[in-house]
């Protein structure tokens, strides 16, 4: 049923044999292979995600049926994936990088990274013991994958569901015996996300088993589940506190840790920090610049006095505000969004901005209603990195019927026509679904699943928000590009406050107060979106700098070839092989690129000359 399985114990059983398959070229697929299928094992919820349903373990000859499991969080367990990490590093590191090809050299860093990045989770982290959340998020994803991911029928996916629930108080008397320490903002945050967990148990769960032949087995496994889970919610509140303190402030040294693990990107926390507040300035500089002509046109009686950056405010405030009326009905936002699309498929292919001229694949449709708490506007959902062949889509939310109309109108400004435009590229053409085409294309099997398993984010999300600029550049707004050009500063006002706040709330000692007064200030943030941004980063570090880094990342890859390139710089041919190299990290990207290095992956027929 599942062959990939089989798969991995031939080329495990290459990389186990002592000397087998003779050079580190014939040798280190089998290692890759390996670690994703045996890392994918030790998490069953990842599992399910990843479309890998079944495991054989090649040492046992046992096989696991992933979806019905819930990750083992007891300490017997965690000992057994540190030794595996651990011993896996050894045995890396015994083959000779040297002698891989520039590819496969590659593949072996982004391994090696992995390794090291799980090793560093493990022994420096240790968020099993002081994360009380990362249980209510793991718990919550196993069960909610068997519910919106369609990798078999229902009545198979609530078997599966019902199985996993009645493992649920073991689940939670793992996590209550790991936690040792945590600090208040974590434990109210791990309360709220349980209590959601055991709403979803209640009605989401309850509801999609309905009618299946596993509905009296969920009925039986709920009782013991949502006990278990106020059982996690009374020690949370009224334990954990008194067994030990771990501050939310990560400190340089391990911020500077993950920074590199997490990111892989060729510029440091400092450096990065510097050039986001050098933009900030810049980015506000340009589009008082851009609006005060705006301004004129349509506020002439108004004069504003203060202070310089009161001024700016007042009068960016001003042409924001006007240019969000510019936006869809409340009941045609979906519609809106499949026409975003149909549009983009036709710029992209009449600009050659790729090569790739068939986006069949791809499907616009409203976001299901139990995945409209996460997906609030829209975003991209790819099929699972082991089953790539089914479709893609762009979900966009719509606006809930019940909505007043200045709920529903608020939200229209703020994702107006323009900033809808650039969510559709973003998530969809030539964003997201986009790169994961050109991923999809990656050979041979084993370079596929590991770049897209352990990819760089940073790649990925960089790539996304890269293309949101660079097609305006391309002429995307055509007459309306000063309207749009100010949408799209705004968004790098975001970018750039959330790489400020990380930094400086996580190593430099910035307290909330100043953190949302400088968001609300000067990145024309609400207060309540500034205040969930704080949380944000109080609750992880470093992922705030994701989108920011990638866009730097990209920004710097494409000046470089256009300055090296002069005037044989091709735009299409670029896109096409930075792509094709699939999600490695960005500083890999230029390496490759620059010496010439040809991706693997098997491109579209090209339209690029």
């Amino acid at each position: 049923m599942f062959p990939r399985s089989r798969t991995l114990v031939v080329l495990a059983a290459c990389a186990l044999v002592a000397g087998g398959c003779s050079s580190p070229a014939k040798r280190f697929p089998g290692l890759a292979n390996e670690y994703v299928y045996t890392t994918l094992s030790f998490s069953p919820s990842g599992a399910t995600q990843a479309g890998l349903h079944e495991y054989t373990d090649p040492r046992t000859g046992t096989t696991l049926l992933l979806d019905t499991l819930l990750d083992d969080f007891s300490p017997a367990s965690l000992e057994r994936q540190k030794a595996f990490y651990q011993a896996f590093r050894t045995r890396l590191q015994a083959l000779n990088r040297d002698k891989l090809d520039p590819q496969t050299q590659a593949d072996y860093d982004l391994l090696a990274n992995a390794v090291d990045f799980a090793l560093f989770a493990f022994e420096q982290e240790r968020f099993t013991q002081r994360k009380p959340q990362l249980y209510a998020e793991v718990l919550g994803n196993a069960l909610f994958s068997n519910i919106s991911l369609e990798y078999a029928d229902t009545a198979t996916r609530a078997a599966h569901l019902a199985a996993r629930l009645g493992q649920v108080p073991a689940f939670v008397a793992a996590a209550i015996g790991n936690l040792t320490a945590s600090n208040d903002v974590w434990r109210r945050v791990a309360v709220e996300e349980m209590d959601g967990v055991a709403d979803m148990i209640r009605t989401m769960g309850a509801s999609f088993v309905r009618g299946t032949p596993a509905e009296a087995r969920y009925a039986a496994a709920q009782p013991a589940a949502l006990a278990a889970i106020q059982l996690f919610d009374a020690f949370v509140r009224d334990t954990l506190g008194t067994k030990g303190t771990f501050n939310w402030r990560m400190g340089r040294e391990m911020f500077a840790a993950k920074w590199r693990y997490y990111l892989q990107a060729s510029i440091t926390p400092d450096q990065m920090l510097r050039a986001a507040e050098d933009s900030m300035r810049a980015v506000r500089a340009e589009m008082l610049a851009l609006a005060r002509p705006l301004h004129d046109q349509w506020f002439a009686g108004h004069r504003h006095t203060g202070d310089s950056t009161a001024v700016l405010n007042a009068v960016v405030g001003e042409v924001l505000a006007r240019i969000g009326q510019d936006h869809t009905h409340r009941d045609s936002i979906v519609a809106a969004g499949a026409r975003n699309i149909a549009n983009l498929e036709r710029f992209v292919t009449e600009h050659r901005v790729v090569s790739q001229t068939d986006f069949s694949k791809l499907k616009v449709i409203p976001t299901p209603v139990f995945m409209r708490g996460i997906y609030g506007v829209g975003g991209a959902v790819f099929a699972p990195a082991l089953q790539p062949s089914l479709n893609s889509f762009y979900w966009v939310t719509p606006v809930p019927r019940e909505w007043p109309m200045a709920r529903a109108e608020a939200k229209l400004r703020e994702y107006n026509r323009y900033k809808m435009m650039t969510l559709s590229i973003h998530e969809g053409i030539p964003g997201h679904v986009v790169q994961g085409d050109y991923a999809n294309r990656v050979t041979p099997e084993w370079r596929r699943l590991l770049r897209a398993i352990f990819g760089s984010g940073t790649y990925i999300e960089g790539w996304a928000v890269y293309t949101e600029y660079m097609m305006e550049r391309q002429g995307v707004f055509g007459a309306d590009s000063v309207p749009a050009r100010l949408v799209g500063l705004k968004a790098l006002l975001r970018l750039y406050a959330n790489v400020i706040i990380d930094i400086r709330l996580q190593t430099r000692g910035m307290d909330g107060d100043s953190a949302v007064a400088m968001m609300v200030r000067d990145a024309f943030q609400e207060e309540p979106e500034a205040t969930a941004k704080l949380q944000r980063a109080q609750l992880d570090y470093v992922q705030l700098n994701l989108y920011a880094v990638g866009f730097h990342e990209w920004n710097a890859l494409r000046r470089e070839a256009e300055q090296r390139e002069g005037a044989s710089f091709n735009l299409c041919r670029y896109h096409d092989t930075v792509l094709g190299y699939g999600p490695i990290p960005v500083p890999r990207v230029k390496r490759l690129y620059f010496d010439h290095v040809a991706p693997t992956a098997t491109m579209p027929a090209s339209r690029c000359e």
